[in-house]
């Protein structure tokens, strides 16, 4: 997993460059975060509270958009920087590594995929989908000596 820093298509490139170069004993995912991995983060939060709700109207008025439901649009120029990533997602969360982790696990796939469209998110779903998740359901199918 990789920031994109505005680099999307050529990160993806090298990513999948260096995944299909040797064979791996295991499965390979890619996730290319557009701008930043902060943006995923952004992607699952749902305000709890009056005092986050009202963090999110504050950054919705000072940014001129929803920066959770459209997080690509962020900006990693600096952390400090009206539009950043980090500064969003920490002014959001309140800093506090707990309330960020909810973000990934508490809302359903359907919202991280519909918020994760544009940032990269939805896509590396797929990938687990696509070559995780047949991993864990072929093991389930096998005894504990491997045999079928």
């Amino acid at each position: 997993m990789r920031d994109s820093d505005g680099k999307e298509a050529e990160r993806r490139q090298g990513l999948e460059q260096a995944r299909q170069d040797s064979p791996w004993p295991f499965e390979v995912l890619l996730g290319v975060a557009h701008p930043m991995r902060e943006c995923w983060v952004l992607a699952g939060f749902v305000p709890e509270g009056k005092q986050e709700e009202a963090s999110l109207a504050a950054l919705r008025k000072e940014l001129g958009f929803d920066p959770a439901a459209r997080s690509h649009e962020l900006d990693a120029s600096s952390n400090t920087a009206k539009k950043s990533p980090k500064r969003v997602l920490d002014r959001i969360t309140g800093g506090e590594h707990e309330r960020e982790a909810r973000c990934w696990t508490e809302p359903d796939l359907g919202h991280l995929r519909q918020r994760g469209s544009d940032n990269g998110l939805a896509a590396f779903l797929s990938e687990v989908e696509a070559r995780l998740v047949p991993v864990f359901s072929d093991a389930a199918f096998k005894d504990d000596s491997g045999a079928e």
